[in-house]
């Protein structure tokens, strides 16, 4: 490996170190899908912000994304993944921030974008092989093998963080039993986070899942979540991630 590669294969590394560091709180260790949101999420680190500035996903995430989907495309192949019982949320969506209206699904082609009063409050980008869905209030998207869900939901009538939690986490209590949650997070861009696992009430299957709750700008609170299905978590990390750091609130789109 040539140096560069290994200043490059170090500065990754380091970056890793520091999502599993902002992952932590009260104790509790989280990787996979739901350190990736902590470390991720508005305001978690540099690598969010920059992005958030573009609204693309930049630097290591990109190279991050490229490699996780190589991988997870081989995973897929194997007899333990063909084998084993999963989730399809293409077929039963964990809305778990609101039920969004009945509607075709389409590949994203551009940023999505949720304006209050006529101007942009929030933006996020999924990759071009999701299927994407969009309302008033609401983008949600599915991944292309139905194993990873995102929602992004302007809260309506709810201007304080902790009412905010209550209602997501009786959102996940009517979509998932045996619900268990890690220690909750705040990022250092007052983003917070909640994250946990669980079991689909319809399927069965258990789950991962990750909501934050943020200010877009003017006090308009705005939940993120993801629900990803646990035997694919460590393979959708990065992906996530990425979505993650394409988030954009009112401030950013005058940058």
């Amino acid at each position: 490996m040539t140096r560069l590669g290994i200043l490059g294969a170090a500065a990754l590394a380091l970056a890793m170190l520091a999502s599993d560091a902002l992952a932590q709180r009260g104790g509790a260790v989280r990787g996979g899908v739901r350190g990736a949101v902590v470390g991720g999420m508005v305001g978690g680190n540099e690598g969010a912000a920059t992005g958030a500035k573009v609204g693309v996903v930049t630097g290591a995430t990109r190279a991050a994304i490229n490699r996780e989907t190589a991988a997870r495309t081989q995973y897929q192949g194997t007899a333990e993944y063909q084998n084993a019982p999963r989730s399809n949320f293409s077929e039963a969506s964990p809305e778990v921030l609101g039920v969004t209206a009945a509607g075709t699904a389409k590949k994203p082609s551009e940023e999505a974008v949720i304006r209050k009063d006529g101007k942009p409050i929030v933006g996020i980008t999924f990759p071009s092989d999701w299927n994407q869905k969009t309302g008033d209030n609401y983008i949600s998207a599915v991944s292309g093998d139905g194993q990873a869900y995102a929602m992004l939901v302007t809260q309506q009538g709810i201007t304080d963080k902790q009412a905010g939690i209550k209602k997501v986490k009786e959102g996940l209590e009517n979509y998932l039993t045996d619900v268990k949650y890690d220690d909750p997070s705040e990022t250092k861009g007052g983003a917070v986070v909640t994250t946990g696992t669980g079991k689909g009430k319809k399927s069965g299957v258990d789950v991962v899942f990750a909501v934050g709750l943020f200010d877009a700008g003017k006090g308009q609170l705005v939940g993120a979540a993801f629900v990803v299905d646990s035997k694919t978590e460590d393979h959708y990390k990065a992906t996530v991630r990425g979505i993650c750091e394409t988030i954009r609130r009112a401030e950013d789109f005058a940058k």
